[in-house]
């Protein structure tokens, strides 16, 4: 494959990234789900999920990212994960759900502390698993961006670690490393694709700064050896990636961002992300709140003989996207989706468990 650029992780750090992800003991590979009832409702050849909804016990691919590069940096200091001396450092983190709870149970897992910083509009029971992960949360009266910034600077002590897969400028090794885990992803979605005999034609992802959307990718364009077809998808409210890549340049998106899709509230991608989705990128979709809760009702009783998708407000946009193209005439003749089109869609994220609702 030709190079990308210098922030996206080659070839040998994912696979590095696939070698010690895979050798965890809770390491377990996530289904890859053929979904002909979802596929005949769109009028499409073949739709598969890749569901994130069990991944490390934790509900969400974010799992893959931050515990992988907060290892990485352990390890960069020298210090053994899960070592007496871990405890001496905090890991450090901005979140809009997700990332943060994998940050929090990452810093369990390697014996160190955590401190979370969040914006005014991440939801109380995201909150609480954070908490229940043993992270100190700290509020920021601000967006997800605002948070970023915070925790970027809380992160100059000399105990702290910055585990942020929000990089703006391209300068954060860190942000390298948890792309790595993400691609770990798109070599999974390959090479369980090839032992279904199955081939798809582009994948639908969400984004919020693009870091899984883009990790993704480049794992499946590494594992192949093709460059995949990418559809961003992103809540019109906080559309950064496509504000992005219309404007072939980093853009931050203004207002405050508010979404039900809360883990995509954000309005600046990462550079680093962002270089790989203008690469793989061949359209930008934007979905509002309704379509994406109609999706979500849908999936979570089945459609047609499909079994039940486990899935919750940020897990299933991506697949929101899809149906709000596939519904459309115009948008499916604007996007170039047609009866034999096989589509790739990624649940993100699975229900957040009832104790905490």
């Amino acid at each position: 494959m030709t190079p990308l650029n210098a922030f996206a992780p080659e070839r040998d750090e994912i696979y590095q990234a696939v070698a010690i992800i895979s050798s965890w003991s809770d390491y377990c590979q996530s289904p890859l789900l053929p979904c002909p009832g979802l596929a005949a409702e769109l009028g499409v050849g073949a739709v598969w999920i890749k569901d994130e909804s069990k991944r490390f016990g934790l509900g969400g691919v974010k799992a893959l990212g931050a515990p992988y590069g907060l290892k990485q940096q352990l390890l960069k200091l020298g210090l053994e994960p899960g070592s007496l001396e871990c405890r001496n450092y905090v890991a450090i983190a901005a979140t809009d759900g997700n990332h943060g709870l994998a940050t929090a149970w990452a810093a369990a897992k390697f014996n160190c502390r955590a401190r979370i910083f969040v914006g005014g509009d991440v939801d109380p029971a995201r909150m609480r698993r954070i908490q229940d992960n043993g992270a100190e949360l700290v509020y920021v009266d601000g967006t997800y961006d605002d948070a970023v910034i915070a925790a970027s600077n809380a992160a100059t002590a000399p105990d702290a670690l910055l585990i942020t897969d929000t990089d703006y400028k391209g300068d954060q090794d860190v942000t390298r490393d948890i792309m790595a885990g993400y691609a770990v992803l798109g070599v999974e979605c390959a090479r369980q694709l090839h032992e279904q005999n199955a081939e798809i034609d582009s994948m639908f992802l969400q984004c919020g700064v693009g870091g899984m959307a883009a990790g993704c990718a480049i794992g499946m364009w590494h594992e192949t050896r093709m460059k995949p077809k990418v559809y961003t998808v992103e809540p019109e409210s906080a559309a950064c990636v496509k504000s992005s890549i219309d404007r072939n340049t980093l853009t931050r998106v203004p207002g405050k961002l508010l979404t039900r899709m809360v883990g995509l509230s954000c309005g600046c991608p990462s550079l680093s992300a962002f270089e790989i989705l203008r690469e793989v990128s061949v359209g930008n979709i934007v979905i509002d709140d309704a379509i994406a809760k109609r999706v979500q009702d849908r999936l979570t009783l089945g459609v047609g003989a499909d079994p039940a998708l486990d899935t919750w407000d940020t897990g299933i946009s991506g697949i929101a996207g899809l149906w709000h193209v596939a519904e459309n005439p115009a948008l499916r003749q604007k996007f170039g989706i047609t009866p034999t089109s096989r589509l790739l869609v990624i649940n993100s994220e699975g229900a957040i468990p009832d104790e905490y609702l």
